[in-house]
């Protein structure tokens, strides 16, 4: 099985940048970051936060992408690529806001797309859609509102995919804070790949199912896996997700052997700092060692 992670957190980022409390942009070197994280062992794919080239100037441009792809000769991993998903509402009636957005995605497609990344992650919906899902209405208003902004998400992802020629395999929508029944008509209709998080599973975010429910459910579109561990609050909008492995309801042991039985061969990527993926990888191998004998 082959393991990955983040290149850089948001606040781990944030941290690099500032220096004496004064932001030194020049301090945040993606291709040192990404080197540093192909060195931890069993580490072979780097997801790439594609938005950091907004949010910090200078950390993406064509020159670092060509560097990223000579470290890739160099070191031998591979590349995932998370779309941009803040300020982002694929599903939005706006449609000011919604085609500003298929742009941002398509270009991020276009910027990054010499690494030949495995797969691109997208979420088709953002924090509008959550925020009328958390509302305190009936559940026919709930599927209403579920089913009008489903169907502006279909034209989003209609548009990316006419508009950047990609394989819509590699198009993974990952499973968010939107019920997946709706998520699962877009991929079906337009013949894409899924993103499993766990975490989000776990919590409750996309629907009712346990992780092995939905990852049975759904292994013929999964492509790549965000591994990390969550807790069911109970309460919409109050997540404990992206914890390190063994610190939630994870069933660790049999997950990631249900993975191994089926020969899953997409990345699973750890959505964690540094040190949490070292923590978590040594649960992984205290708890289920054989999907580490081949790394």
């Amino acid at each position: 099985m082959r393991f990955g992670t983040v290149a850089i957190e948001f606040l781990p980022a944030v941290q690099r940048i500032l220096a004496d409390g004064v932001p030194d942009f020049s301090r945040l070197n993606l291709v040192d970051i990404v080197r540093e994280v192909v060195g931890i062992e069993h580490i072979e794919v780097v997801e790439l936060t594609i938005e950091m080239e907004h949010m910090v100037p200078g950390s993406i441009t064509p020159e670092v992408i060509s560097k990223l792809v000579d470290l890739k000769d160099e070191l031998g991993h591979s590349y995932s690529v998370h779309l941009p998903l803040w300020s982002i509402e694929l599903a939005t009636f706006n449609d000011f806001i919604r085609t500003g957005g298929v742009e941002s995605i398509c270009h991020s497609i276009k910027t990054s797309e010499p690494l030949e990344p495995e797969a691109y992650v997208l979420h088709t919906s953002g924090s509008l859609a959550a925020e009328f899902l958390r509302s305190k209405t009936s559940e026919a208003m709930n599927l209403l509102v579920c089913g009008y902004m489903t169907s502006f998400s279909m034209k989003s992802v209609d548009e990316i995919i006419s508009k950047t020629e990609i394989d819509p395999r590699k198009l993974a929508i990952e499973n968010i804070e939107f019920p997946f029944d709706f998520t699962r008509d877009i991929i079906d209709e337009h013949d894409t790949g899924i993103c499993f998080d766990t975490g989000h599973a776990l919590t409750k975010q996309s629907g009712d199912e346990s992780v092995l429910e939905f990852y049975r459910q759904h292994r013929d579109r999964i492509v790549e896996v965000h591994l990390n561990d969550g807790i069911d609050t109970g309460t919409p909008g109050k997540y404990e997700d992206h914890l390190i492995i063994g610190k939630g309801e994870l069933p660790v042991r049999d997950f990631l052997l249900e993975l191994k039985k089926n020969d899953f061969k997409g990345p699973l990527i750890f959505e964690l700092t540094t040190e949490e993926v070292m923590e978590s990888l040594q649960t992984i191998r205290e708890v289920v060692p054989e999907v580490l004998s081949q790394s």
